[in-house]
């Protein structure tokens, strides 16, 4: 876990697989150390699947924390907007646009207008 200058905390998931064990590990870590009201951004780098549990935890935490996903599989973010949790989570591409607060991913639906 590294902190930068504004009171912002990037978690680095080292896990391939974000499954129900580790997402409760990851939650006591944000409840006992204080950040689950900070700014945290999960680094999902090196994260190849996710289960159910993974969208019950960005929706349960996103209500109560200021949570970011960065460096996230492309698979990941496309069923993160299939599922449109783009709409409740900010989303980078890596930790300086994080920090910076530049460059956020955002899916925009575009529509043929007659």
């Amino acid at each position: 876990m590294t902190e930068n200058t504004k009171q912002k905390y990037v978690i680095n998931v080292k896990t391939k697989e974000l499954n129900f064990h580790a997402l409760a590990n990851l939650a006591i870590l944000l409840n006992k150390s204080g950040l689950d009201s900070k700014h945290v951004a999960l680094d999902l780098q090196e994260v190849e699947s996710v289960t159910e549990d993974f969208f019950t935890f960005i929706k349960n935490f996103t209500e109560s924390t200021k949570l970011t996903l960065l460096n996230i599989p492309s698979e990941l973010f496309a069923l993160l907007n299939l599922r449109r949790y783009d709409k409740n989570v900010k989303m980078f591409n890596s930790n300086l646009d994080f920090i910076q607060d530049k460059n956020e991913l955002v899916n925009r639906k575009f529509h043929v207008v007659k």
